[in-house]
């Protein structure tokens, strides 16, 4: 039987917006409650309780978990309803915090000084509002690692990889450039400098590159602007964001270079060889969401709620700038509204005191702005390296262009590679929170939660509303990550023979069972409880570098 109708006939690629996430802001008070991660070498982790830590006073929670000695608790959403055929999946399952984490740099003394790792803003706080906890971040991790490994050129490698997926490039080399010194015929390690090598060789310019870009995108306003792999059609601002040293473009261009380089590192450090782009990928990005809006919808309007896709037919990745958002609308009004009252508060405690209360608005509206202004930037990272995944995939012959790829391949790689943190990109295969709790929100359902549900594709072919289709999301991601990290090889033959398939092949799910079995055998029961097993014991980072700050979440 063929598949039933539904997005996987649409031959788009795209990452949707996920039901009920949008910040959450009470009038003035700071409900926006949430973990801020990075990847630095930094480690220190400073937790702000406003209004006071717990014990201390201060208001109830808002719905969901009651509030920790604050003026309000984050909202929680309901739990996820199972899905299946003609049914619905309903919202994430959210966890309330009373109290937002931040990793940086923290100096510690009567004010504690809190110094964000990419945005370069300061924050200044009370001793006795904050906690401050030292931990070991990813880089203290691949330093263990390494130290470990010794002068073994296989393990030290093992420790490369592991600062690649964690987006430490300059790690990576450097650990791959000692074994060399050591080990000058090490094959892996020589493939990584060969294709570094290429890697740092730009893209000749190709003029029709430029004709076919701007013949996807009729915008007569929109700029160029290249770097060695990418040809961007933009029309973002020159001017570089408050505590920006690049403008938007220049940004994006970077975040795609290092997804690309990360990409084809990943796989050749573990002797899979991929073909490399002979022309620079082309990418849209629009500054206005309404842009994007019109321009998406007038190709499908399924694409409304879509943050950003890929198209396999004219090989062009489009997304937005999501700052200007609807989502954000009325958060930058409250935070707007927060500054004016910040600013007269400062102005009247001149004139009649009242400087410790004015002083704790100026702080909660100093933290707020800084945590829209990463949370803005973490929603751009999240889609643009989701799609430049599918668009690599595409262009490296790992999921070739022109064969009908599974939706639930397309989208567990993309949402592989796809995670950030702390305004930065967290690199690969990083424990996406809000993807594990969509899977642990249907994995109680095991007639639509298994591998064999999912390989089949009818994870999405029985998606029949947008709550249901991310759900489908969630499940794609674990399954994924679970065969990267455990079963590589035989899932990039998996991948291989996808991609070998005939053009015109219609997929179902007979066929898709065939292939999966055939690379992994017929015991998917086994297969099925090695997965389960692998994801209960599955962590976020900070859960395993820091679980003290994870634990009082």
């Amino acid at each position: 039987p063929q598949r039933p109708p539904s997005l996987n006939s649409f031959p788009i690629e795209a990452v949707f917006r996920e039901p009920d996430m949008r910040p959450l802001i009470h009038l003035g008070c700071l409900l926006l409650i949430c973990t801020i991660w990075c990847q630095n070498a930094c480690a220190d982790f400073l937790i702000y309780y406003p209004g006071g830590k717990p014990g201390g006073g201060g208001g109830g929670g808002a719905p969901g978990r009651p509030g920790r000695g604050m003026m309000g608790g984050a909202v929680g959403a309901p739990g996820a309803p199972g899905m299946g055929p003609g049914m619905g999946g309903g919202a994430a399952p959210r966890k309330g915090r009373g109290r937002i984490v931040l990793q940086g740099k923290v100096t510690s003394g009567k004010t504690v000084i809190y110094e964000h790792p990419t945005l370069k803003d300061k924050l200044y706080f009370n001793l006795e509002d904050v906690k401050i906890i030292k931990a070991k971040g990813s880089r203290g991790e691949f330093q263990s690692q390494l130290s470990k490994a010794g002068k073994d050129p296989d393990e030290m490698m093992k420790a490369a990889v592991f600062a690649l997926k964690k987006g430490l490039l300059r790690d990576f080399y450097e650990t791959v450039e000692r074994i060399l010194k050591s080990h000058p015929e090490h094959e892996a390690a020589k493939k990584v400098m060969d294709l570094k090598a290429r890697i740092d060789t730009p893209l000749p310019d190709n003029p029709e590159t430029e004709k076919k870009i701007r013949a996807v995108v009729k915008r007569k306003n929109m700029r160029i602007e290249k770097s060695k792999h990418y040809i961007l059609l933009h029309d973002t601002p020159e001017k570089p964001l408050e505590g920006h040293s690049q403008n938007r473009a220049q940004e994006r261009l970077a975040l795609l270079e290092k997804v690309y380089e990360s990409f084809l590192q990943l796989f050749s450090a573990q002797d899979i060889e991929l073909n490399i782009p002979e022309e620079r990928l082309m990418v849209v990005l629009f500054n206005k969401e309404a842009d994007y809006l019109e321009y998406a919808t007038a190709i499908s309007p399924s694409l409304r709620s879509a943050l950003g896709f890929w198209s396999p037919a004219n090989n062009v990745a489009i997304f937005y700038d999501q700052g200007t958002g609807e989502d954000y609308a009325e958060l930058n009004e409250i935070l707007k509204s927060m500054e004016a009252d910040a600013e007269q508060a400062k102005k009247n405690a001149m004139k009649t005191g009242g400087g410790a209360a004015t002083a704790d608005l100026v702080r909660r509206t100093k933290t707020l702005k800084l945590l829209v202004a990463v949370d803005k930037e973490n929603a751009d990272i999240k889609t643009v390296s989701h799609e430049c995944t599918h668009q690599m995939a595409g262009n490296t012959g790992l999921l070739p262009r022109h064969v009908d790829i599974p939706r639930w391949v397309h989208e567990g790689l993309a949402t592989y590679f796809e995670a950030p943190g702390e305004a930065t990109w967290a690199g690969i295969g990083a424990v996406n929170e809000l993807r594990l709790e969509w899977y642990k929100g249907l994995e109680p359902d095991r007639t639509h939660s298994n591998i064999k549900f999912i390989a089949t594709d009818q994870i999405f072919d029985f998606a029949k509303s947008h709550g249901a289709v991310v759900h489908g999301y969630g499940q794609a991601w674990a399954l994924t990550h679970f065969l990267m990290e455990n079963h590589v090889e035989k899932f990039v033959e998996y991948y291989r023979m996808l991609g070998e398939m005939p053009a015109a092949t219609p997929l179902n799910p007979d066929l898709l069972n065939d292939l999966f079995v055939k690379v992994f055998g017929d015991n998917l029961k086994d297969l099925d409880g090695e997965w389960r097993t692998f994801m209960r014991s599955l962590q976020t980072d900070l859960e395993r570098q820091a679980p003290e700050v994870a634990e009082e979440g």
